[in-house]
């Protein structure tokens, strides 16, 4: 059973546009109410093909010379997420095109949580991809790697993981800058980053969670994002797994589910089932999550566990109760 809670730099395409330009953003603004509700956001609903709504995605505007823009309208328009957006003049360390660029790096985390247990699961998602998640250059490892060790770090509250997001942010451009070569006139495109944490099914005992992570770094190939879904027991902090799953309702149950919503997700996306073609004790195996949504029990798949890159994620939803 995969159980890894983060893969960084998984890849798969976001379906929105991040850009400045204030008629889009006015649009975007319109259909906050559309997106809560196609996409989940709020109520628990997870549809294929519309769980990255809520992302802007980050391409470039090449009539703002590459220029991302720093809002998020969507999630703006979301009462009780917090957020908070960096940047600063980074450099790239390439011998033939060294150059500067702007980064920039977005956070929208919800400001209140069900308990504490909740809280500490969804603190340490985060801080792991902040910690993981700026290493463009190979000499920023090291950073990377004793920023993981956490020492010292016990955040109380969504303000204490804004807090921690500035401070990282701000030891990888101090480290950055140091490395500045000797001619870097060449601006080249810019980079971004967008982290979002936030609340997407709370009944009993239980509440679910999704944290999206989404970067584009110096012109990559589309915009790399994934999403991560977990439920939590609020009263003892524990993290629903498939084998839980699989327990309680038996695997011939769940793995017959799990082929036929497999099968009904491939036909909708036009992809040859002989490619990839999985049983369903296979799909059990390769699953990297599992989550409790308004639906019934959601099994999910990064970029690449069942398909190809071009597949992008795949969320297989279970009506079980």
């Amino acid at each position: 059973m995969k159980t890894g809670f983060f893969v960084v730099m998984m890849f798969i395409a976001t379906l929105m546009q991040c850009s400045g330009n204030k008629a889009v953003a006015d649009a975007q603004n319109e259909r906050v109410a559309e997106n809560e509700a196609v996409s989940g956001y709020g109520n628990g609903k997870v549809t294929q093909g519309s769980w990255m709504e809520l992302f802007l995605g980050m391409d470039q505007d090449s009539a703002q010379d590459y220029a991302y823009s720093c809002r998020v309208p969507e999630l703006e328009g979301i009462e009780g997420v917090a957020s908070q957006e960096l940047e600063a003049t980074w450099y790239r360390l390439d011998a033939d095109f060294p150059g500067h660029y702007r980064c920039t790096h977005g956070l929208y985390v919800d400001r209140d949580f069900p308990s504490d247990k909740v809280f500490r699961q969804v603190e340490f998602g985060i801080d792991t991809l902040l910690t993981q998640g700026f290493g463009y250059n190979d000499e920023l490892q090291d950073l990377k790697q004793s920023l993981a060790l956490r020492k010292g770090y016990s955040p109380r509250n969504t303000q204490d993981i804004l807090n921690r997001a500035k401070q990282i942010f701000d030891l990888y451009t101090k480290k950055n800058n140091s490395l500045k070569p000797d001619s870097a006139d060449f601006k080249i495109i810019e980079s971004r980053e967008c982290i979002v944490a936030h609340k997407i099914y709370d009944q009993g005992d239980w509440a679910s969670y999704i944290i999206e992570f989404s970067f584009s770094y110096n012109g990559s190939n589309g915009c790399p994002s994934w999403a991560d879904y977990f439920t939590v027991n609020k009263k003892t902090g524990q993290r629903l797994t498939p084998d839980d799953i699989v327990e309680k309702y038996g695997e011939g149950q769940v793995s017959k589910k799990l082929r036929q919503a497999f099968v009904k997700a491939k036909g909708e996306r036009n992809f040859d089932l002989d490619v990839y073609n999985l049983s369903g004790l296979e799909l059990i195996d390769a699953a990297d999550g599992c989550a409790i949504v308004n639906e019934g029990v959601m099994f999910y798949y990064r970029p690449y566990s069942v398909g190809c890159g071009a597949e992008g994620m795949f969320n297989l939803v279970l009506d079980l109760k």
